[in-house]
């Protein structure tokens, strides 16, 4: 359905806001695709640096997927799972995802949050796993969410559909931080002009890096980083980047890039 996913383009950063509110933005198949095709075009859009994921309203980021939708959501023709295919394409996706989050996220919008690069959220926001009230289990969630919650407690979360404080969730890691929602805005303009004066390729680099590295044995990773040390010192963003220190000027990334 048209609208369910907002697409807008301000400056260089790609805005998606998932509007549903009438249904506290819970993600359908609809949704889903329109999510995945979305960051499947940014990720090699030169002109977009950077991504912001955002829920309708004040109240609910995402509420999971939309029960009402049950036989899209569950499974698919080809046998993925509709979120899990948002999953991939946060990962696969070449620029940041950072995830505005303006109101709880709960079950499947939990598990968009735990994807994301990086996470904001207003402090009266929510974070849980009701799924099994439901008949249901975080089967997808698990799947990012035993790496950012301590065992004992994801597990607490998921058999007893518990829900945490955005201050638990900056302990854990799940968000980055959490302001009043009068300053989130404020928080995710200044987290995105800091970015602006890192290098985009660099930064990309890094993320396809950081995601590889994840499950390697240490001697492989170390590898690794050489090689991609290696391959990344002899760029032209970092040849730009060295002549520009040496010059005492902002790089070429700076001068050029748009509002944000």
């Amino acid at each position: 359905m048209a609208g369910e996913l907002l697409v807008e383009h301000r400056g260089s950063v790609l805005w998606l806001t998932l509007n549903r509110p009438e249904r506290h933005n819970a993600i359908n198949g609809a949704m889903t695709a329109a999510l995945v095709e979305a960051l499947g075009e940014a990720s090699t859009d030169k002109s977009v640096r950077a991504i912001i994921l955002t829920g309708a309203g004040e109240r609910t980021f995402c509420s999971g997927a939309d029960l009402k939708d049950q036989s899209s959501m569950f499974a698919s023709a080809g046998g993925s799972n509709p979120i899990g295919n948002v999953l991939r394409a946060i990962q696969a996706c070449s620029k940041l995802v950072i995830a505005r989050l303006n109101g709880s996220a709960l079950a499947g919008g939990l598990g968009l949050v735990a994807a994301c690069d990086l996470a904001y959220a207003a402090d009266h926001a929510k974070f849980g796993l009701p799924e099994v009230r439901v008949g249901v289990f975080p089967m997808m969630i698990a799947t990012r969410l035993t790496r950012q919650i301590p065992e004992r407690r994801f597990r607490e979360m998921a058999y007893l559909g518990d829900t945490i404080g955005t201050g638990e969730a900056e302990r854990y890691g799940l968000i980055n931080r959490a302001v009043p929602a009068a300053e989130l805005d404020t928080l995710i303009q200044s987290v995105l002009d800091k970015l602006m004066l890192g290098a985009p390729g660099a930064i990309s680099a890094g993320k396809q890096a950081l995601s590889e590295m994840q499950d390697m044995p240490q001697a492989e990773r170390l590898a690794f980083a050489e090689r991609m040390i290696a391959t990344l010192g002899g760029s032209t963003e970092a040849r730009e980047g060295r002549a520009a220190f040496a010059e005492k000027r902002k790089p070429g990334w700076v001068l050029s890039g748009d509002e944000v």
